[in-house]
């Protein structure tokens, strides 16, 4: 594989929400290197490096030895036009995805060599070279599993669009590495944040609502969607998260997080959006079900390389405990007044009566909301 190459740069430029930049796809495969990966585009004295996608254009090939940027990449070289710019690619591997265990069919981590951990660390991103399909992965070592492959399950499979065992993926080194933060950031979330806002009220929300995540892959929205600030996903999946139509939904990919309401696509107009092949009725099925279309704006927010990669997403408790404050209300009300009833005739002194009501008032809530968690029970 070439550690780096130099290319002339075309005139005219590529239109890419991200910084990008477009090869030859056969002077690709001659290098050793990979489409959908990020690269370092560096001027020859190096006094200037933008991260960049790896792209080709089959509708409008780029010549060998040249390089066409997209208008993003221009923008962050500034005011420069280089005529020559060296890319180097980055450290990346190529694997095999291979069956896991049945006991390992629904963890959170992906069994793998040491060796694969030790040269890509344990937070990974794997890519479908062919489609650009890209999914966040954690690595656990094992000294039994096979070299150079991934223990994926079939839902991850289907993410990525592999559809053979021969299928060949790229692994390289998760992009999204968390920020250094000053001594006194760190204390304060190690003190407070972190144990107050990060584990006991997501725990709190847990118990009361329910959680339910998935992993689905990104995709366009409709086009008179773009100006709205929604999501779409297929009717089964929505009733999976245990949400209805305008319920809001949070979509996480790497370190940013935003917040959107959902509405559901009609499965018959999914062509519309994602490429799918109707001769195949179970694949078109399949991708509708792990398809979720969300808009520009949001996958600039959420800075999305490209379509077909693969985002967390979950129904957000909070706004579903707001959603159901009218149905505490009353039940409130009516417990506060019994207590205060209570107080009044068997004379119970104030600290009896504030842990009577410190006592039943989550279990009123608890016994109100059981609704909300058996949608996803």
């Amino acid at each position: 594989m070439a550690a780096e190459h130099t290319f002339r740069v075309q005139e005219d430029c590529s239109f890419h929400p991200l910084p990008a930049i477009t090869l030859n796809a056969e002077q690709i495969n001659e290098l050793g290197w990979r489409p959908y990966l990020f690269v370092q585009v560096a001027l020859e004295q190096g006094a200037l490096s933008v991260t960049c996608l790896l792209l080709t254009d089959p509708k409008k090939p780029v010549p060998r030895e040249e390089l066409r940027l997209s208008k993003r990449a221009r923008m962050a070289l500034g005011s420069l036009s280089p005529s020559q710019l060296t890319v180097t690619p980055p450290a990346f591997g190529i694997i095999t995805a291979k069956m896991p265990r049945v006991e390992e069919i629904s963890g959170s981590q992906v069994r793998a060599c040491p060796a694969l951990i030790e040269a890509f660390s344990e937070n990974v991103e794997v890519v479908n070279p062919v489609n650009g399909h890209r999914l966040n992965l954690t690595l656990q070592a094992d000294s039994d599993a096979a070299p150079d492959a991934l223990y994926l399950n079939r839902y991850a499979k289907l993410l990525l669009g592999t559809l053979t065992a021969e299928d060949k993926l790229v692994i390289t080194m998760g992009r999204h590495i968390p920020k250094r933060r000053s001594w006194l950031r760190r204390g304060l979330e190690r003190a407070i944040i972190r144990p107050v806002f990060k584990r006991f009220f997501p725990w709190l929300a847990q118990l009361f609502i329910g959680k339910r995540e998935l992993e689905l892959r990104t995709g366009y929205t409709f086009p008179f969607d773009e100006h709205l600030n929604l999501c779409r996903v297929h009717p089964n999946v929505r009733k999976l998260l245990g949400l209805e139509e305008t319920d809001q939904l949070i979509i996480t990919y790497g370190g940013h997080s935003i917040k959107l309401p959902v509405l559901d696509i009609d499965p018959e107009n999914i062509d519309q959006l994602v490429k799918v092949d109707d001769s195949d009725s179970q694949r078109k099925f399949i991708d509708s079900h792990l398809f979720i279309g969300i808009t520009a704006l949001a996958r600039k927010k959420l800075d999305i390389p490209n379509m077909g990669t693969a985002v967390i997403v979950k129904r957000s408790m909070y706004s579903l405990l707001l959603k159901h404050l009218n149905k505490l209300i009353l039940p409130v009300i009516a417990l506060l007044f019994t207590i205060m009833q209570l107080y009044k005739d068997l004379n119970w002194s104030i600290s009896f009566t504030v842990l009577v009501s410190l006592v039943l008032l989550p279990v009123i809530i608890y016994t109100s909301l059981s609704e909300e968690r058996a949608k996803i029970k």
